[in-house]
């Protein structure tokens, strides 16, 4: 079994892996279960025209090995030129590529391009095997599992056939029309396992809230999958995938770690740019606060907000704490309120 942090834009970048990795590592003892790591994902499209507006999306560390870099977009072309770019230039980084079929947000499904993928299923085949017949690593695909009832059988038929040009196929249980209001159809998924191509892992991904419904999970008689992903559950707590609980000194800990993360992975992307050769590795991963001259970038700090909101959403009194920091760009001064609420 091999468990999977999903991906989210805005959310699983290059520092949040880390720390997941970090305390999976740590606290993680049974050789039968590794953790997959996903890229938050990238337009092909962007990626194919100027690179450098969202490269920082694959920026990854030589502790990420399980990890995959995701697309998506639309056109063939694009995403085949964007597949081949990524493995013939970073090949030794990422498991496999994998795209991105559709996300039933509002603001996304209003993208032609994704909707494009969820309802034209018979040119979203032709995409996948465009891509496979043109990479030699592994490619996987995320999807759904059906925009309303009607959907349903469709949506069945084209999993199962695009499980023959994958090695990987990762299904939500959500669909479009319930979103958040209803509970997961595991008998769909397990059905799929059963009857797609054998080479190809299946991915339960959805509604999976604690270690202890992940043992649930791996316990069930009717759990043949492969893996299971998780999402957001995994945002405020990266200890999910194992049976550890910190104390709230460990919590203080892991959160200033990760800030500290997200700025000295920030620094060294500048250097990137500004030496203008692109490179996903961040070779150091410590960040040591500079001398009272270097101004630390107020951007990481700004952006580690909705991973701090997240870490403390649950514990008395957060909202004054988030109202208090919520405009702190300074990084010595959010570290000292840290320090004072979780004291």
């Amino acid at each position: 079994m091999i468990l999977g942090l999903a991906p989210m834009d805005w959310f699983t970048d290059c520092a949040m892996r880390q720390i997941t990795q970090n305390i999976f590592d740590k606290y993680w003892n049974k050789s039968d279960f590794d953790l997959l790591l996903w890229t938050e994902f990238m337009t092909a499209d962007w990626y194919d025209r100027n690179p450098w507006w969202v490269i920082k999306h694959l920026l990854t560390t030589k502790d990420q090995k399980e990890l995959i870099a995701q697309i998506f977009w639309w056109k063939p072309e694009t995403l085949v030129k964007t597949a081949v770019n990524i493995q013939n230039k970073y090949w030794k980084y990422f498991k496999w590529i994998e795209l991105n079929i559709w996300c039933p947000a509002n603001n996304v499904m209003r993208s032609w391009w994704w909707s494009a993928l969820l309802n034209d299923k018979k040119n979203t085949l032709k995409i996948i095997k465009d891509i496979k017949s043109n990479l030699d690593m592994p490619f996987s695909i995320k999807t759904r599992t059906w925009l309303n009832f009607e959907d349903k059988n469709n949506q069945t038929e084209f999993i199962l056939e695009a499980s023959k040009y994958c090695s990987m196929i990762t299904i939500h249980w959500r669909t479009l029309k319930w979103w958040y209001h209803e509970l997961p159809d595991r008998k769909f998924i397990y059905n799929i396992k059963k009857l797609a191509d054998k080479n190809c892992k299946i991915i339960w991904n959805g509604w999976i809230k604690s270690y202890q419904e992940i043992q649930s999970h791996c316990e069930h008689s009717e759990a043949i999958l492969d893996w299971l992903m998780i999402w957001q559950s995994a945002i405020w707590n990266p200890r999910i995938f194992t049976p550890h609980t910190p104390d709230k000194q460990e919590l203080k800990e892991t959160i200033i770690q990760h800030l500290n993360l997200m700025i000295s992975y920030e620094l060294q992307f500048q250097e990137i740019i500004n030496k203008k050769t692109i490179n996903i590795l961040i070779p150091n991963s410590k960040f040591q606060i500079p001398n009272s001259q270097f101004q630390i970038p107020s951007k990481p700090i700004i952006e580690f907000r909705k991973h701090l909101f997240n870490y403390v959403k649950w514990i008395p009194w957060s909202k004054e704490f988030k109202q208090k920091i919520a405009t702190i760009k300074d990084y010595q001064n959010l570290v000292n309120e840290i320090n004072k609420f979780l004291k």
